[in-house]
């Protein structure tokens, strides 16, 4: 996958893929294809503590809760200029409510790449129900 210095790459797996509620924030963005997690993450459903009105909306953490299980997440790989990931980390709360740090994918071709991912750097409060397809 070639490198674009004025685009990031870009890893989304909740609200921000298509025909969800923030995928509009994507349209200036390039679909670069589906993609999964090389590495398991602890995957989670719960409420939207700074939105209230969205319904569960899906946690990625580094590390699952003590006796759940960490699996590989699917979710969709996008190109973004720096515009819109401005627009996202604003969104994500970034860096005070998700963090975007770099993970590795596996891109639907096969091709490991390195992608920005939006996690939370603790469990939130509220109750969490684990999303053990890893598909939100």
């Amino acid at each position: 996958m070639n490198t674009d210095p004025a685009h990031t790459l870009l890893f989304v797996y909740g609200t921000l893929k298509r025909d969800y509620s923030n995928h509009a924030l994507l349209a200036a963005a390039h679909f670069v294809g589906e993609a999964a997690t090389i590495e398991e993450y602890g995957f989670y459903l719960g409420p939207d503590e700074h939105a209230q009105e969205e319904p569960e909306i899906p946690f990625l953490l580094a590390n699952p809760k003590t006796g759940d299980a960490a699996v590989q997440v699917r979710g969709e790989l996008w190109k973004v200029d720096s515009f819109t990931l401005t627009q996202l980390d604003e969104l994500e709360g970034h860096p005070d409510w998700y963090q975007r740090k770099k993970i590795n994918v596996c891109h639907a071709s096969g091709e490991s790449v390195s992608a920005f991912a939006y996690l939370l750097p603790e469990v939130p409060k509220g109750l969490l129900q684990s999303i053990i397809s890893g598909r939100f």
